[in-house]
């Protein structure tokens, strides 16, 4: 049965009668003197409701590190029951559908004032000037920040953050003066940001406006002769292909990203396109073929990185190699195996990447329900309920909100009973 929750006064009476401020506003605060630490939390209403609700009986360290410094005081007076080890096992219990206020959910992006906008840049306005190396800086600069930050907090807020920066570049290139050789730089700067921008929306569940922005990359990394951003764009729209119905095509754009690099493919690099063409090949049923490519995807990974990888591809770890090979396993009925590769990948993610934890989370709990553990099914995606109350991703959502779909015949089970309760709030 559900566990009994234990709301946390403490918190709450900080907030409301030292702070006088709403979660909402509290939230910002945490948000504000995080950056100023140089810290990165993405706090929301959300977040300080399972605080005070007794959802979640202690945060992360990051936001045990803010509260201490804005307070003064330390995670226990603040009411929170810091263990020695919080062991992924533990049972925890998330944020219900009656504890949320729809209008509070959303981000502040008021907070995200950085990379070009930050220069007086934005798709509205700014006046033209020779520009040079110090922009094509930021722009990098700028990827990195939001990369970190969909890392820890997920695609949906920022992908709008993306969307604006993205505008700043483009007026950037269309109407400042610039030599030839900063023009190359920048529009190769602009694939970049356009692919993570395409990555972004997707992970938000809008697929047509990933396709779109992954469009612009391939268009700008031509216009800048850059090979390296080209097969970029095509390794992200192979993952997107597979995952939105044309695995043919995921096969194809595989292939393409491998012509493009054909000269010399670093071993990572060759691993993640045999990967996603593997993806491909399982989502067409075709087992021999996707073998096939699962092998020369690990044999090439076994050779380790290498000084020529390209910069964008340190995600890439046996972590996320096993895991997509789990699910081309589990397109092709091998479920056993699957089970055996996602519970691999849960045990050696980093512990940051909170969405990538969820994901795979009901990835296994998927592939339980197709063995006929419903209750296992129902556990282990329970387990990823808290991990999702700290993190913005629809399609992840989405993915929850599927397996409740398929588990709901089987509602009169006390555990699947349970898991429905909890998870009505955080499943789309």
């Amino acid at each position: 049965m559900a566990e009994t929750k234990i709301p946390n006064a403490k918190i709450r009476a900080i907030r409301e009668e030292r702070f006088q401020m709403s979660r909402s506003e509290f939230a910002t605060l945490i948000n504000k003197r995080s950056a100023e630490l140089g810290e990165n939390t993405g706090c929301t209403s959300r977040v300080i409701a399972t605080w005070e609700d007794g959802d979640v009986k202690c945060p992360r360290a990051v936001y045990r590190r803010v509260l201490t410094d804005l307070t003064g005081e330390s995670a226990e007076v603040l009411g929170f029951a810091v263990a020695p080890s919080t062991g992924r096992s533990a049972r925890r219990t998330v944020v219900t559908l009656d504890q949320l206020d729809g209008q509070e959910q959303a981000m502040d992006r008021r907070q995200f004032t950085f990379g070009l906008a930050a220069l007086g840049f934005c798709s509205e306005r700014g006046t033209p000037r020779k520009i040079g190396t110090a922009e094509v800086r930021t722009v990098r600069r700028t990827v990195r920040q939001l990369k970190q930050l969909d890392e820890r907090m997920g695609g949906d807020d920022l992908s709008v953050v993306a969307q604006r920066e993205l505008g700043a570049l483009n007026r950037l290139i269309n109407t400042a003066r610039y030599t030839d050789s900063t023009g190359k730089h920048l529009r190769s700067a602009y694939g970049d940001l356009a692919v993570l921008t395409g990555w972004l929306s997707y992970d938000a569940d809008r697929p047509v406006d990933a396709w779109g922005f992954y469009g612009q990359s391939l268009y700008q990394a031509r216009m800048a002769d850059d090979p390296e951003v080209e097969v970029h764009a095509y390794a992200q729209m192979s993952m997107a292909a597979a995952r939105n119905g044309m695995p043919r095509d995921a096969v194809e754009l595989a292939r393409m990203g491998q012509r493009v690099s054909a000269r010399h493919v670093p071993p990572r690099l060759m691993s993640l396109l045999a990967l996603r063409e593997a993806c491909g090949w399982s989502r067409l049923g075709d087992k021999k073929e996707c073998t096939a490519a699962l092998t020369r995807a690990y044999r090439a990974f076994d050779h380790g990185p290498s000084d020529e990888d390209p910069r964008w591809i340190d995600f890439y770890s046996q972590a996320e190699l096993d895991g997509l090979a789990a699910t081309c396993h589990a397109d092709l009925g091998d479920f056993e195996v699957a089970q055996r590769m996602t519970e691999k990948t849960l045990k050696d993610i980093d512990p940051r990447y909170g969405r990538n934890l969820a994901w795979y989370s009901v990835v296994l709990a998927e592939v339980h329900l197709k063995q006929g553990e419903v209750g296992d099914a129902c556990e282990v995606a329970r387990s990823a309920l808290p991990l999702l109350a700290d993190v913005s991703s629809t399609r992840t959502s989405a993915r929850l909100g599927a397996f409740r779909k398929s588990v709901e015949p089987h509602k009169g089970a006390p555990v699947v009973h349970d898991f429905l309760e909890e998870s009505r709030a955080l499943a789309v």
